[in-house]
């Protein structure tokens, strides 16, 4: 039987966990967060598979080939309706903090070392990464989100003009 992903374009976040038993939980606002025994990239895997046919490997070999971006790049799920997910923590353990960019409004840095993300509904999220590095990802995101927006609306035009035959 068929399942749909955990994940869905309401997500804001998505936190590795250090628990026994769950690796990583999608948080969305005003929900309970929804806890997962599989790590945050294998949920994210499982989205593109389920929606787009398509894997990680294969959006990271874009974003390489297309974009120049070899590590740590953002994830375009829908250009529409901005869902790309972008990380902003270094793990080893291949089990990154994800950030939705359509619900993310800023970061704010503090004394302590801790990252604070604050969404465009209200709610705030403490991560400790470095303030510089957070901008970095997060400016990296609207790049890709811009290019991919603008191949897209390229391609579709490309199909819908009609060829122009000059007479002769």
């Amino acid at each position: 039987m068929y399942t749909t992903s955990l994940l869905n374009p309401r997500v804001c976040y998505i936190e590795p966990l250090q628990h026994p038993e769950f690796l990583a939980q999608a948080v969305y606002h005003g929900e309970t967060p929804v806890p997962s025994k599989k790590p945050s990239e294998k949920l994210i895997d499982e989205l593109l598979i389920y929606c787009h046919a398509t894997n990680l490997s294969a959006k990271r070999a874009h974003l390489k080939a297309a974009h120049g971006i070899h590590r740590m790049g953002p994830i375009v799920i829908d250009e529409r309706i901005q869902f790309v997910l972008f990380p902003i923590t270094v793990s080893r353990t291949r089990n990154p903090f994800w950030v939705n960019l359509h619900h993310f409004l800023q970061f704010q840095p503090s004394d302590d070392g801790i990252t604070m993300i604050h969404f465009n509904h209200g709610m705030m999220k403490g991560v400790a990464a470095d303030y510089r590095m957070c901008e970095k990802q997060y400016e990296k995101a609207l790049k890709v989100l811009d290019r991919s927006t603008k191949i897209k609306e390229q391609s579709t035009l490309y199909m819908t003009r009609s060829p122009h035959i000059p007479n002769i």
